[in-house]
C-alpha cells in the first residue's frame, strides 16, 4: 500500500509539472506596433525520375514548379482611403536545385543554391478608388498573365519542362548528350516576370483590372485582367504587351484564359508571341489543358489533369518543343497544403531532322503552406 501511494504521490507531482500554468503564452511583436506584420512562407520537396533515353536516376530535389520560401508582409491604413502595404519574400536556399545527368560522363551531379533570393522587396499604396501603386522589386504588369487557371493544379505545373533542372537531350542510339537542355527549348513568354519597378494597377470594374510597369532599364508592359462569371461558368482570363529590352527592338505578346464548371470540369489555355529584331527568331508558344476536381476523401479535393505544350524557336531557330503532362493533386485542406504527382513527357525537333531522345519524369510534389 506504500508503495502504490508513493507512486501516486509522484506520478501527480509529474503531471503538475507538466501542467501549463496560468494563461501566459509566448508572444511575437513586431517592433512598429502601428503596422500589421505577417510572416509565412513555404516547404516544398519533391522526388523526381528521370529517364532521358541513355540514363536514368531519381533525384531528390527541392520543387520544382514553386521553391521553398519565407516572406515577410506587412500592412497599415495610412489615412481614411489610403492603405500601405509592403512584402519581403525570399527564395531561400535550395537543395540539389540544378541536377544533371553528368553532362559529359553520364554520373549524375547535382548542385546546391544556398544564397537566399530576392522575390519581393517593395512598399505599396492603394487608394479606394484610384487603385494601387508599388515601387520596388515585384511582379512586373505582365508576370503571371499567361498562368491563367481555375483548374486547381496549383503549382504543380506551369510550363513545358521547369521540372527538369538541366537535364540534356540525348541523341540515337548511343544516347550522346546534345548541348541542348529541355529548359531552355521552352517557354510561357509569361511577361517580364520580377524587376524593380513602378507599378500601377487600376481598381477593379466589373471584373476588369489594368496594370501597367516600368523598369529602371526603359522597359515597360501593359496587361489587362478579367475575372467573373460567363454564362454560369467561373472565367479568368488575362492579356499583354511588353517591351522585352531597351530600345524597343524585342517585343512580346500574349492572351490566357481559363474556365470551370460548378461540376468540377476546368479548362485552359495560352498563346503568345515573342519577337527580337535580326534576330531570326520568332517565338511561339501555345498550352491548353484540362482538369477535374472530385472529393473522393475527407482530405480535400482530387483534382486529375492533362496538359499539352508547344513552344517554337524559343532558343533556336527551327527547334519545336512538345511536352505532355498528366497528373494528380490532393488538396489537404485541413493544413492549407497540397501534394501531387505528375508524368511528362519531353520531345524535340529541329530542322536538322537530328534523332533527338524523349525525356520522360515523374515527379511526387509535397507543399507544406506555413
Amino acid at each position: 500500500m506504500k508503495n502504490i501511494l508513493k507512486t501516486s504521490v509522484a506520478a501527480g507531482a509529474l503531471f503538475a509539472l507538466a501542467a501549463p500554468v496560468g494563461t501566459a503564452q509566448a508572444e511575437f511583436k513586431n517592433q512598429n506596433s502601428k503596422v500589421n506584420l505577417t510572416i509565412g512562407g513555404q516547404i516544398v520537396r519533391s522526388l523526381l525520375w528521370v529517364d532521358d533515353g541513355e540514363h536514368e536516376q531519381m533525384f531528390h530535389v527541392d520543387g520544382r514548379t514553386a521553391g521553398t520560401r519565407l516572406r515577410y508582409i506587412v500592412s497599415g491604413q495610412l489615412t481614411e482611403s489610403v492603405k500601405v502595404g509592403g512584402l519581403i519574400e525570399h527564395e531561400v536556399g535550395q537543395s540539389n536545385d540544378s541536377f544533371t545527368f553528368g553532362n559529359t560522363t553520364g554520373n549524375d551531379a547535382s548542385v546546391d543554391t544556398t544564397a537566399f533570393g530576392i522575390r519581393h522587396h517593395f512598399v505599396s499604396f492603394q487608394h479606394k478608388s484610384m487603385g494601387k501603386i508599388s515601387l520596388g522589386q515585384t511582379n512586373t504588369a505582365s508576370n503571371g498573365t499567361m498562368e491563367q487557371s481555375l483548374t486547381g493544379t496549383g503549382n504543380m505545373v506551369l510550363t513545358g519542362a521547369t521540372m527538369l533542372g538541366q537535364i540534356e537531350f540525348t541523341t540515337g542510339a548511343n544516347g550522346a548528350f546534345s548541348g541542348t537542355t529541355a529548359s531552355a527549348e521552352t517557354s510561357t513568354l509569361d511577361g517580364l516576370s520580377r524587376d524593380d519597378v513602378i507599378r500601377y494597377d487600376t481598381p477593379t470594374f466589373g471584373g476588369f483590372k489594368l496594370a501597367t510597369s516600368m523598369q529602371d532599364e526603359g522597359t515597360f508592359d501593359v496587361a489587362a485582367f478579367y475575372s467573373g462569371k460567363v454564362a454560369g461558368l467561373s472565367v479568368k482570363a488575362a492579356t499583354h504587351f511588353a517591351n522585352t529590352a531597351a530600345g524597343g527592338n524585342s517585343k512580346q505578346w500574349g492572351v490566357a484564359g481559363s474556365v470551370k464548371h460548378d461540376s468540377g470540369f476546368a479548362l485552359r489555355a495560352n498563346f503568345g508571341r515573342q519577337t527580337t529584331e535580326n534576330s531570326g527568331v520568332k517565338t511561339k508558344v501555345w498550352m491548353v489543358g484540362g482538369s477535374y476536381a472530385a472529393k473522393l476523401s475527407s482530405l480535400g479535393n482530387t483534382i486529375f489533369f492533362v496538359e499539352y505544350y508547344n513552344a517554337e524557336d524559343v532558343r533556336t531557330a527551327g527547334n519545336e518543343m512538345d511536352t505532355l503532362y498528366i497528373g494528380a493533386v490532393q488538396k489537404l485542406d485541413s493544413i492549407g497544403s497540397e501534394m501531387g504527382i505528375v508524368y511528362g513527357n519531353h520531345s524535340l525537333d529541329d530542322t536538322a531532322g537530328t534523332d533527338f531522345n524523349d525525356i520522360d519524369a515523374v515527379m511526387f510534389q509535397t507543399k507544406l503552406n506555413f
